[in-house]
């Protein structure tokens, strides 16, 4: 399973996406091993070019959900402060998502280096796969 972040998803579903990226997430999505969260979807949903969203209702439809749940936002507070000592600051979003990933120990599959800065500051609670 992999919690597949929005810059990932993006390429994938660019019909000029990256090559690498789309086999990726194809592989994992036949393999019923791909996974999102509320922020992931949020993010997607307001950036989604009109034609692509029946490409990402099927997309999502094909994957698991985690959602953001209430005990979270507590989580997602401590960990940014956590960071942010360590001087590192991720877009709100993002920290959601790496929240997510650490309650179910689902690793990320991304493109944005800042989820493997968080990894070296959080540790072994954190797995990031970087495309």
């Amino acid at each position: 399973m992999r919690l597949v972040d929005s810059s990932a998803w993006v390429e994938f579903l660019r019909s000029k996406g990256d090559a690498g990226i789309k086999h990726a997430v194809a592989r994992l999505l036949q393999a019923d091993q791909v996974a999102f969260t509320c922020p992931i979807r949020f993010e997607l949903l307001s950036g989604v070019r009109p034609g692509e969203e029946a490409d990402l209702a099927q997309a999502f439809s094909l994957s698991h959900h985690f959602p953001f749940e209430g005990k979270d936002w507590i989580e997602a507070a401590r960990l940014e402060r956590q960071l942010r000592a360590k001087g590192l600051n991720i877009p709100r979003n993002d920290l959601f998502v790496v929240t997510v990933a650490v309650r179910t120990g689902i690793p990320i599959l991304c493109r944005d280096a800042h989820f493997t800065a968080a990894q070296k500051v959080i540790g072994e609670k954190l797995t990031v796969e970087q495309l």
